[in-house]
């Protein structure tokens, strides 16, 4: 029975992320919708959405995406069309594939790391059975909510639960090549990755004191290349979004009102300045993320990328699993220091780039590094409390499957409308409607949409060529603008994107698509677009 088990754990992994695909999460983004489309120019031009030839950074909307996973969607798009489904295909089956890759990483770290001390009467008994963990481990990913939610769509975050632990793996297996190429790719799929790959990579040397000369070099390769793209645009999202940003507006907010409040002048310039206001923030936003709130009960703040807010990212029995793993692993000499090093160094730095960011905080996407070194932590924890306890075994197995039916039922019922709103349900839906309205010379969508073009394009299947070439007109940069849509106008083909008027009802042989508030009554409506939300 042990030899099925794990296939029958990578076909539960399949199942959780491949069925009703295109259904769930609702909706879809922008982000998802580019990623097909730039995937789709790339297959049919060899340039993306912009005209650029394979290129390491895609500048997209004007956010500068990193391209791994658009170039892994040009094979299912070329097999099953521009479609939701292929776009979100590859996350789905790197979901399982990671799944896989935690397996083969936990019985490496197992067997190679424990520590035996002669003479020791217990220490078999604190012993656990690396294949049993393994299983646990990939187990425990395979029905994580935070993993599965983040396996359904095209998130190109989650790649770094594959990409990571596998250059971790590959480098245990002394394969250091290999592990140098992977991590090294890991850092053009997501953001947060430039800075996670790069100290773990370094970690792995320092810790297993490995001379690996020319390894080293491959990964510094991908590192050039990754510094290089940030003059090629890959740095303006990071500096859009960092806790750096507005600090200096802060701190002089908080001197003034401590000056006011008869705090002696350099004092408050001491204590209130843009490195204490963002050493605060980082602080804050760090410690949240290891929080029972995020963790346990209120999980994201906001649903973009399928997430659930009022949910935990993780089910009780992995957070309690997570809670007795670290106790039992770092204060026990069962594994050998330098693998409790990495575990630990890894959990760490998982969380840092989602604490530089701003925003709403509990950014899911942003910590999703964290997600398999738990699944680990929490799987040497409930293999801990289920050794040689029987009663408890079927205790946490009960649990467990409470814990995802209660997840599963809220993903099911309550996430369609729960997230509708922010996966923009309903976006794509008027995209394709426009296909019936061909016989218009005009047709002008409110740029309230969200980057309506890249929806048309996507259910038109654009010609690329055509897109190109009318991207050669969309000049926001030179505008000193951040984002395509906050251009007063600008067009694709008979597509006008612009902000809805009184005046546009006027045109002749015009349609007009928008949000109700932007009509006048007067309006004729020939078709609604309703889409639930619970607030």
């Amino acid at each position: 029975m042990n030899k099925w088990l794990l296939p029958l754990i990578l076909g539960l992994a399949f199942l959780l992320r491949i069925i009703a695909l295109d259904s769930y999460p609702v909706g879809f983004t922008p982000d998802e919708a580019s990623f097909g489309y730039d995937a789709y120019s790339l297959l049919k031009t060899g340039k993306d959405q912009w005209g650029n030839s394979f290129p390491l950074v895609l500048k997209s909307f004007g956010d500068y995406k990193a391209p791994v996973y658009a170039y892994l969607t040009m094979p299912s798009v070329s097999i099953f069309g521009l479609t939701k489904f292929a776009v979100r295909l590859p996350n789905a089956l790197l979901g399982v594939a990671a799944v896989y890759v935690l397996y083969l990483l936990v019985s490496k770290l197992l067997n190679a790391g424990y520590k035996l001390k002669l003479g020791s009467l217990n220490t078999e008994t604190l012993m656990l059975n690396s294949k049993t963990v393994a299983l646990v481990s990939s187990l425990i990913l395979a029905v994580s909510p935070w993993h599965i939610m983040m396996s359904r769509g095209a998130f190109e975050a989650n790649l770094i639960t594959f990409f990571v632990p596998l250059g971790i793996y590959l480098f245990l297996k002394e394969r250091y090549y290999l592990s140098a190429t992977i991590l090294g790719l890991s850092m053009f799929t997501y953001h947060s990755a430039k800075f996670i790959a790069p100290l773990i990579f370094v970690a792995l040397i320092i810790v297993f004191r490995k001379k690996v000369v020319k390894p080293i070099f491959v990964f510094c390769f991908f590192l050039g290349l990754t510094v290089f793209t940030f003059s090629q645009g890959a740095g303006a999202r990071v500096k859009d979004v960092n806790i750096f940003s507005g600090s200096v507006e802060q701190g002089s907010e908080l001197k003034n009102i401590a000056v006011n409040g008869g705090e002696p002048y350099f004092l408050s310039k001491m204590f209130h300045n843009k490195f204490t206001v963002s050493f605060d923030r980082f602080i804050n936003n760090y410690v949240s993320y290891f929080s029972p709130q995020f963790l346990l009960t209120k999980g994201p703040a906001e649903t973009t990328y399928g997430m659930m807010p009022g949910t935990g990212v993780l089910n009780f029995v992995e957070f309690l699993g997570l809670l007795v793993g670290l106790f039992y692993l770092f204060l026990s000499n069962v594994l050998k220091t330098r693998y409790k090093l990495l575990i630990l160094f890894w959990l760490l730095v998982s969380a840092v780039p989602a604490s530089l960011a701003t925003g709403p905080g509990y950014a899911a996407n942003r910590a999703v590094a964290m997600v398999p070194v738990i699944q680990i932590i929490s799987a040497i924890g409930i293999c801990y409390l289920m050794k040689n306890r029987k009663v408890v075994g079927f205790v946490l197995i009960g649990l467990g499957f409470l814990s995802f039916l209660l997840f599963a039922e809220k993903y099911l019922f309550l996430s369609p409308q729960l997230s509708a709103n922010g996966m923009l349900s309903g976006n794509l839906e008027i995209a394709k409607y426009l296909e019936t309205k061909n016989d218009f010379e005009k047709i002008v969508v409110s740029k309230t949409l969200s980057e309506p073009h890249i929806y048309i394009a996507f259910a038109m299947k654009t010609n690329p060529k055509d897109y190109q070439e009318a991207t050669k007109y969309w000049n926001f940069e030179d505008l000193n603008l951040k984002w395509v849509d906050q251009m007063p106008e600008y067009r694709l083909g008979k597509y006008v994107f612009k902000k809805v008027n009184a005046s546009d009802s006027e045109s002749p042989n015009t349609f007009i698509v928008g949000r109700p508030d932007e009509f006048k009554e007067a309006s004729k409506f020939t078709e609604n677009i309703y889409v639930k939300e619970i607030k």
